[in-house]
């Protein structure tokens, strides 16, 4: 019997040993608040916006010391999600930046933490019109200017590029091939097609002519980028180029 006593000890142990390595740490607890959601502008449209989120106690007084965040994504496929955040509010009130980078519907999250780590959550619908005051069929000016004084040449940091945070490389020159080192330079991407939010990013130089620019792709599709190249004597000159945007 001594053996048998021996193993079944053992067991005991490393089952116990076994609990102890498995347990967690406690989740995090709910609690009892109202979540209200507003936005500013109140029209819905293709752009910036600001959420104006409302927190409420179940006695109706307002919660002032949560950090409030706001996740948004499409009720389809294919497109990158946004996310914002607002913290210490007045009279329960947190202004969160936020964007409609696409019209259509919306399904936003917004989570509410206090300080003793309890949360509340609550979803929302938003159904946002597609075309916006940046829309590309709004925009009016001068053509573009090709050839002249200044050669422009774009490159992708990939080809098609990823969807989400990329960088874009433009190289400057002059007619002569030399390279143009004091311009500024500006990256526009809009879709192929009308209601989404343009991307935007302006380059710092490096040097020999190449100038970086970030820029932050929001669909997969085709998109169409403009590059803008302003020199110190006021003179601009813009070329755009055709690119892919697919899901790494």
């Amino acid at each position: 019997m001594r053996p048998l006593t021996l193993t079944l000890c053992a067991a005991a142990l490393a089952f116990g040993l076994a609990a102890c390595g498995q347990s967690a740490g406690p989740a995090s607890a709910s609690v009892d608040i109202d979540i209200a959601v507003r936005t500013e502008p109140e029209a819905l449209a293709v752009g910036e916006t600001t959420l104006i989120v409302t927190l409420t106690d179940k006695s109706g007084a307002p919660v002032d010391d949560a950090t409030v965040r706001a996740h948004g994504d499409m009720d389809h496929e294919g497109m990158e999600s946004v996310d914002g955040e607002a913290s210490m509010g007045v009279n329960g009130e947190y202004h969160v930046p936020f964007a409609w980078t696409m019209g259509g519907g919306w399904i936003v999250t917004v989570t509410a933490k206090l300080p003793d780590g309890s949360e509340a959550s609550k979803a929302f619908d938003f159904f946002v019109e597609a075309i916006s005051s940046e829309s590309v069929i709004n925009r009016h000016g001068t053509p573009s200017t090709e050839g002249g004084a200044v050669d422009i040449v774009y490159q992708s940091d990939n080809d098609p590029a990823f969807l989400g945070d990329a960088t874009v490389t433009v190289i400057v020159t002059d007619h002569a091939g030399a390279p143009i080192t004091d311009a500024e330079v500006s990256v526009r991407g809009d879709m192929a097609h009308h209601g989404m939010m343009p991307a935007t990013g302006e380059g710092s130089h490096q040097a020999n002519g190449r100038y970086i620019v970030p820029i932050e792709w929001t669909m997969v599709g085709d998109w169409q980028v403009t590059v803008i190249v302003t020199l110190p004597d006021g003179s601009t000159f813009e070329h755009v180029f055709d690119q892919q945007v697919v899901i790494e």
